[in-house]
């Protein structure tokens, strides 16, 4: 993927239920910077991402990961 790629995300802290949203280009893994909870638990993300070509697509992730799980299945937008 380009740099014409870009993701809309949510994160979540699954202990103490903090949240927050972040828009980014491909090629940069989000961080919640969520340090500093004392309450044990991952922080998971979840997005969409959609290239100015129209394909889009989505994925999960834990904080810090550079690789996400997305989904196979892309959508083609007709042009």
């Amino acid at each position: 993927m380009t740099a014409d790629v870009t993701w809309e995300a949510r994160w979540e802290h699954s202990e103490c239920g903090v949240s927050g949203e972040a828009l980014f280009p491909d090629e940069h893994a989000p961080d919640s910077r969520h340090y500093d909870c004392s309450e044990p638990g991952e922080i998971d993300w979840c997005g969409q991402w959609e290239c100015f070509c129209g394909a889009e697509g989505d994925g999960d992730w834990e904080d810090g990961d550079t690789e996400d799980e997305s989904d196979d299945e892309v959508e083609e937008m007709a042009a």
